[in-house]
């Protein structure tokens, strides 16, 4: 509150605080570790108030469905937050099945290997009973028009769960998607195929039926994402406050640049997570966006247009990322990675 004089007399000014919206979300993940993308992006969510997370669900994308499981739960451990439950999700796509070419490139989504042990051992911390599918219809069902999902690995799991409730799809409050590539706006080319995202190439036929099923989309695909970096000047930034948080991304991301100064990561899930805590640092544009699922040269291929073409008349419109503030996007990330650690419960109703 402050006083100001006009004119010989006293006003009162009462400043006016707009309280930031609080959004419960699912977090669903091909989760690895920090520097993976979704390891800072989980971060990213806990360390913002503006973000409830419900419960994370995994599923095979970067690495099998088990190791995601594993590194989430060892993540949770480590940031003191074991109150969010994590649940096991799909281990392979639809549809699709290994092969020669998957097996040079990256990603291990096909893999049925043990999960390797996270620095220092694995976490005491263990994946809830349910399915992820099961804690996603039944979570959405309970809230409707009140959960936010962010989805941010292949869309196995939320294909899965649209097909499995008639009525899910209407009771998302926002589905928010970390992939896709849209040629028709600058930097859509693919980054598994010279057309198709990573993402989406993995499971093209729930990535198809997800854009299809009339939730409202946010989609963040690499058009946008390609316009960040992270350096090993930004990590060193970072971890100049010690926290726990810092001290969990010098145990992960130390080694990684210790060997490879000079690499440069694309912050893909970050960015998604950061749009939703707030929404004008990117620029959106509405546009009809598909999925190719037909298995030849363009199998996973998103495409966007301003209007519906012949092949996509099932194709719904929505937001589109395709540009971003990237200093001031950087700026709240280290600011949110050097705050306290949040503490458990904080956001629990």
């Amino acid at each position: 509150m402050w006083t100001r004089i006009f004119g010989g007399i006293a006003a009162v000014l009462i400043p006016t605080v707009l309280a930031a919206q609080t959004h419960p979300i699912i977090f669903d993940t091909d989760f690895i570790l920090p520097p993976g993308d979704d390891g800072l992006a989980l971060l990213l969510a806990l360390q913002s108030p503006e973000i409830e997370i419900l419960g994370v669900t995994t599923v095979a994308g970067n690495e099998s469905m088990e190791r995601a499981t594993t590194d989430a739960l060892w993540v949770l451990e480590h940031t003191g937050r074991t109150e969010i439950p994590v649940y096991r999700g799909a281990d392979m796509p639809w549809v699709h099945e290994k092969s020669e070419f998957a097996e040079r490139r990256y990603g291990k989504w096909f893999s049925n290997e043990p999960p390797a042990p996270p620095p220092g051992g694995f976490a005491e911390k263990h994946a809830e009973s349910e399915g992820a599918v099961e804690f996603i219809v039944s979570t959405v069902m309970a809230r409707p028009g009140e959960v936010t999902i962010v989805a941010i690995g292949p869309l196995t799991n939320i294909a899965t769960a649209i097909r499995q409730d008639a009525a899910f799809a209407g009771s998302v409050r926002e589905l928010v998607i970390m992939g896709g590539a849209v040629a028709l706006l600058p930097d859509g080319a693919g980054n598994m195929t010279p057309n198709a995202e990573f993402n989406f190439w993995v499971d093209p036929e729930a990535a198809r039926v997800t854009l299809r099923s009339g939730i409202p989309i946010l989609l963040s695909p690499l058009n946008v994402s390609r316009k960040t970096s992270l350096t090993k000047d930004w990590y060193e930034k970072m971890i100049e406050v010690e926290t726990p948080i810092t001290k969990l991304l010098e145990t992960t991301m130390g080694p990684r640049f210790a060997r490879e100064p000079e690499r440069v990561f694309l912050m893909y899930d970050q960015v998604a997570v950061g749009s939703l805590i707030d929404p004008t640092l990117v620029t959106t544009e509405e546009l009809y966006v598909d999925v190719d699922a037909n298995h030849g040269i363009s199998y996973g291929t998103s495409v966007g247009g301003r209007e519906i073409w012949p092949g996509a008349e099932g194709a719904k419109k929505m937001r589109v990322q395709h540009d971003i503030d990237w200093p001031r996007f950087m700026e709240m990330f280290v600011e949110r990675m050097q705050a306290p650690a949040a503490a458990p419960n904080s956001r629990q109703d």
